[in-house]
């Protein structure tokens, strides 16, 4: 069978689902508000991440088609629904046997394809054991429900479509949103194995930053589990590691490399967060964090994980978006989110106990047993017409000191409105209640400014890799101006530098970090 020669045969279905985005991968440091806007700039890098190529439309197209092309009902029992195409095409109907000669090109139903990676590339397998065999280079991609999104060019390809496994030598490709290449890779269902493999979320072609691994498991919207771990920045080794687990989730944070920056109050500061797990549900985490007017102001936390709970015993220097510092010596804290059935709404329970100490310049030293909690509940955000969204949430919170014997409680609420006129311009508008704040409050740490405020600002893209934001903060109880900020985002390969001006303090801000943060 010559000249590009089709042919049919197997069964089962297709189905292709987008998984969901998460909306916290990154905050802005600021307390007029300009955080509402990374509601956007998150949801943005998503779609970037996650957007179809060509090749991977056209894919589903050709799955479809194939799909409409068949008589139903389907027999889920039979082997998936294939299309070969070949320069020479040469089949047995009774074994199953196939071989295809020259450019080839085969498509599945359940949204898998093959190709030859060379003119007068071999193709050989057998439809009724949904094998496949490629001896020399190879292209394959996989957009199947429920599996990793796979683009892969290597050698030495062997793959059994019916069992969703297979095996790929010197390859380099893309695995989801990290990009991979390994000496060999095993693919299996519900995860990916590579062998002497590099793991990097910057796709450019000489990498700002990666991780190489003697053995790399990764569990796709789950985490990757890598043995002898070496963390490259360029081409230079920071630091290795026996054994290094990534969370990969929507939303979580990226591998532990350093940020760097500087701010009026601490001076030039570099900042880097290890962690290391000590069984399951628990990890050991510390942060690194010196600044050129305090020294050495780190932290060290055991972290315990299970079914939306999270407690940590922590012990060390904490900073806010203001850069008030305290010192938990230690501090137990607890955190509980679920969602309530199956409706827009989520509560979040808080509790601390734990002694804080602060020391800064210009203020006595306090230390006192700190308590703290807090219900709060949270609706999803309400897309309404026009690109506007509408946030909610509400709490009641109680916090008690042993220093000054206080106790503040009541309930805090935010009413938030967001609007995104276009790819360029997104505007906001907020107003907030707060029962503590730094008027009312023994520590300054982490809390609102005011009671009563109304936080509202704009972004304004001008480039692909500029964003300029502006934000402002109102005092409502005592009707004057509390802050003033602007911001400059501007991206580097695959790294973010951020300068943020405060107006009304004269005070700077310059942060370089990498991407995704």
């Amino acid at each position: 069978m010559n000249n590009k020669t089709k042919l049919l045969v197997g069964l089962s279905a297709l189905l292709y689902l987008s998984p969901g985005y998460a909306l916290a991968d990154y905050r802005s440091s600021t307390d007029t508000g300009a955080d509402r806007l990374d509601f956007i700039e998150n949801r943005r890098r998503y779609e970037r991440e996650n957007a179809l190529s060509d090749e991977q439309k056209k894919l589903l197209e050709d799955a479809s088609t194939i799909e409409a092309n068949l008589r139903k009902p389907l027999d889920p029992a039979k082997p998936v629904p294939t299309i070969f195409e070949g320069d020479d095409l040469e089949y047995n109907q009774v074994t199953g046997e196939f071989i295809a000669k020259g450019k080839v090109h085969i498509v599945q139903m359940d949204a898998h394809q093959f190709d030859s990676g060379e003119d007068d590339g071999v193709v050989k397998g057998n439809t009724i054991r949904q094998e496949i065999e490629i001896p020399g280079k190879a292209h394959i991609l996989q957009l199947t429900p429920n599996q990793a999104r796979i683009t892969m060019d290597g050698y030495n390809t062997f793959y059994n479509y019916g069992e969703n496994m297979g095996t790929m030598e010197e390859a380099v490709g893309k695995v989801d949103q990290q990009y991979v290449s390994g000496k060999k890779f095993e693919f299996y269902p519900d995860h990916v194995v590579v062998y002497d493999g590099t793991m990097t979320k910057c796709g450019a072609k000489a990498p700002d930053y990666h991780l190489s691994a003697d053995k790399v498991t990764l569990w796709p919207n789950d985490k990757m589990i890598m043995e002898n771990v070496k963390f490259w920045l360029k081409d230079k080794i920071v630091y290795t590691r026996d054994q290094y687990v990534q969370d990969i989730r929507p939303g979580a944070k990226g591998p532990e490399y350093p940020r760097v920056g500087y701010n009026s109050s601490n001076g030039v500061w570099i900042s880097q967060e290890f962690s290391r797990p000590i069984q399951q549900n628990v990890d050991a985490m510390f942060r690194l964090y010196v600044t050129s007017k305090y020294g050495a102001r780190s932290r060290g936390e055991l972290k315990w994980t299970h079914a939306g709970s999270t407690a940590r015993l922590a012990y060390g220097y904490y900073d806010d978006v203001d850069n008030n510092w305290v010192k938990r010596k230690p501090a137990f804290i607890y955190n509980y989110q679920q969602r309530i059935a199956d409706t827009p709404f989520h509560y979040v329970l808080d509790y601390e106990l734990g002694k804080w100490e602060r020391k800064q310049p210009n203020a006595s030293d306090i230390e006192s047993t700190h308590r703290y909690g807090r219900l709060g509940l949270y609706r999803d955000p309400i897309r309404l017409q026009g690109n506007w969204y509408l946030m909610l949430s509400t709490g009641y919170q109680i916090t008690k000191e042993t220093y000054d014997d206080s106790t503040r409680r009541g309930f805090d609420y935010t009413i938030a409105a967001l609007k995104e006129f276009d790819e360029r311009w997104a505007a906001y508008g907020t107003f907030e209640y707060s029962v503590s704040n730094t008027q009312n409050s023994l520590f300054n740490y982490n809390v609102n400014d005011v009671g009563r405020a109304v936080k509202t600002g704009f972004s304004y893209r001008f480039s692909d890799k500029d964003r300029l934001v502006y934000g402002l903060e109102y005092d409502v109880e005592n009707r004057r101006l509390k802050d003033i900020d602007y911001y400059w985002y501007h991206d580097i390969h695959c790294t973010q530098l951020i300068l943020r001006y405060r107006a009304k303090r004269d005070s700077w801000q310059v942060r370089w970090q990498f991407s995704p943060w």
